[in-house]
């Protein structure tokens, strides 16, 4: 999965620039937030997806948990596909992110809606993608 940091949006200018500088997002420099998945556990009522997340730079290892996990055939990606809530608390001074602590939290916690798409042959050449 990737993040154009870019796309932070406050509603407030000011606070939007200084989000995207050197003391958060840095993000002239890492234009992208990412993330690896390594691991899915299907354990009972609590899925996670394990993987790396990278954020200005820096590369950790870290556990979603997922909640309203389901999969289902659908027929536009002609695939079975799965919708979930992700969610992870990190620190942001594991991510270099240090400043203004007094405003904000070390401890940030985020949220994210999956959609994963299997991937078959037929996938592929639906989206003129060349054969795998």
């Amino acid at each position: 999965m990737r993040i154009d940091v870019s796309s932070v949006d406050t509603g407030a200018a000011s606070l939007n620039e200084t989000l995207l500088g050197a003391d958060f997002f840095d993000s002239a420099n890492h234009p992208a937030i990412t993330f690896r998945s390594t691991q899915m556990t299907l354990d009972g009522e609590h899925p996670t997806l394990s993987g790396d997340l990278s954020i200005k730079g820096v590369t950790r290892r870290v556990t979603l948990a997922l909640g309203s996990f389901r999969c289902a055939a659908d027929e536009t990606f002609k695939a079975d596909v799965c919708l979930a809530q992700a969610s992870v608390t990190i620190r942001r001074s594991d991510f270099n992110m240090r400043k203004y602590a007094f405003l904000v939290g070390d401890e940030v916690r985020l949220t994210l809606a999956l959609r994963a798409v299997k991937e078959t042959p037929a996938l592929h050449l639906a989206r003129g993608d060349p054969a795998r």
